[in-house]
């Protein structure tokens, strides 16, 4: 299933992807779809499907918790173990929200990484109820999400929070996929429709399912919460005025950098 949120006159509502085709000609309103996970049930629809022309997407979670992969890059570009840090979760934007470039901050890279979308309550992280083998059953699903990085920072920056934090750093959508998988899912990254940069999960030295147990040993995370899986060899160095893409599996985030 297609999971959205989007906007219709002054409402926000959850909303699922009419059919199977590619493109989606509309959505069709369903309910709290964690209300739902938590019942082991499909969200039920609740009203009739709205043209997609009339909708506008919302980025498809609202996190409380915004939690990044660092070093998950591939074994030789790792002397580190996994890391995680915080984002913020007002970093936050939709599919094909333009972005401002920073123009004081050196070099623009975008990154290209699977955002895994928690669907359940992992518990108390001293003894979290989410471990890699079950790291499924805690999950909505994948979207994909841009981390847009100003990496000239870092000398003077190492905890992020100038070179990954600031408005629009966070590209995320256009939708939740509930039956992606978080092993063998394919990434690739585009700019002005030109693939720079081809991966996937399994390229990642740290599974997607051990970076989830990894973060719920030391933040309890929540419905809608989001981890960024980190980037595989998935970035690329960018400048305003180019679009990236973000191809997670069947799903294309677009971000206008102006």
């Amino acid at each position: 299933m297609r999971i959205a949120r989007v906007a219709v006159g002054a409402a926000a509502l959850h909303a699922r992807a009419d059919g199977d085709a590619a493109e989606v000609d509309a959505w069709v309103p369903i309910e709290d779809p964690y209300a739902a996970l938590a019942e082991g049930r499909r969200p039920a629809d609740t009203g009739e499907p709205i043209p997609a022309g009339e909708a506008r997407l919302l980025p498809p979670a609202a996190p409380t918790v915004l939690v990044g992969i660092a070093q998950n890059r591939g074994a030789s570009d790792r002397p580190l173990p996994v890391q995680a840090w915080l984002k913020s979760p007002r970093s936050v934007v939709a599919h094909g929200e333009p972005v401002r470039v920073r123009r004081d901050a050196g070099r623009l890279v975008v990154e290209a990484e699977i955002a895994v979308v928690v669907g359940r309550d992992t518990g108390d992280p001293t003894a979290p109820l989410l471990h890699a083998a079950n790291a499924h059953e805690f999950v909505l699903g994948v979207t994909a999400v841009d981390d847009i990085s100003y990496p000239d920072r870092a000398a003077l920056d190492e905890r992020n929070f100038e070179s990954k934090g600031g408005d629009g750093s966070t590209p995320l959508g256009p939708w939740i996929d509930t039956g992606a998988s978080l092993d063998e899912l394919p990434l690739a990254l585009e700019l002005d429709g030109e693939r720079v940069r081809d991966s996937s999960a399994s390229a990642m030295p740290v599974p997607v399912r051990e970076s989830l147990a990894y973060v719920a040993r030391w933040v309890r995370l929540g419905p809608g919460d989001v981890v960024m899986a980190g980037a595989p060899l998935s970035n690329h160095e960018a400048r305003p005025g180019q679009t990236a893409t973000v191809v997670v599996g069947g799903m294309r985030l677009e971000t206008p950098l102006r």
